[in-house]
């Protein structure tokens, strides 16, 4: 791959819009046809994923299922997952996220472990003021080994505690954001090291930038007057 493709596909990025659906305002994400490939996340609420084009694999725990152009799946809230491109060409879909339990479950959502395991680590990670992940004083809370702890979590999530532990972190950033914080401030409150840090760490996890979020909720218009027109 020459340096000029290289660069054209890092840059390559998903557009947010958030919109107002039933009184409530919903993020919508669009992303054209593209090899897509997205980290290991989770979102606070549940996500629609509708596929426009092609196909992706969803990786849901150890679960694996092939999503085809024209299907629509739902990920609750909290499970951790990534799409796949299947082909060269890529996949084009719209997520749409929704408050836990809004969206009508059925066969096409994806399974989620309800071992307890990730709330419990969840917690203790969203107390630690800095993305240094101290695993052994996670593992004593856990009362769990070390290694056991490490392999059980990356066999049920998919991804290792440090990992994890920048998700939280991004989904802090994103509250902060919504809030009206810089993104600086953001990036400082929730334990990353600077602005390039979080904005790295956001553009592998959602496509687009932490600027892009900002925008799209500052920007959105206020509920009452959505009600109005």
């Amino acid at each position: 791959m020459s340096l000029a493709t290289s660069k054209a596909r890092s840059a390559r990025r998903t557009s947010l819009s958030v919109r107002e659906a039933d009184g409530c305002h919903r993020e919508v994400i669009l992303g054209d046809r593209f090899a897509w490939s997205f980290r290991l996340h989770y979102h606070a609420g549940d996500e629609i994923v509708h596929l426009l084009a092609g196909r992706a694999l969803l990786r849901v725990g150890q679960i694996c299922r092939t999503i085809e152009a024209g299907e629509t799946v739902i990920v609750p809230a909290g499970a951790v997952h990534r799409f796949e491109p299947l082909d060269a060409e890529g996949w084009g879909f719209t997520s749409q996220f929704v408050m836990p339990g809004v969206a009508q479950r059925s066969a096409a959502s994806a399974a989620v472990d309800d071992s307890g395991l990730m709330t419990r680590i969840k917690a203790l990670l969203a107390q630690r003021h800095s993305l240094r992940t101290d695993i052994a004083q996670i593992a004593d809370a856990c009362t769990m080994s070390k290694g056991y702890l490490s392999r059980r979590f990356r066999r049920e999530a998919g991804t290792s505690l440090h990992d994890f532990h920048v998700l939280i972190a991004v989904q802090q950033a994103k509250g902060a954001l919504k809030q009206g914080l810089s993104i600086v401030e953001a990036a400082l409150d929730t334990g990353f090291y600077d602005q390039a840090h979080l904005t790295r760490e956001f553009v592998r996890t959602y496509g687009f930038t932490p600027g892009a979020f900002r925008t799209a909720w500052l920007t959105a218009p206020p509920l009452d007057q959505v009600a109005r027109h």
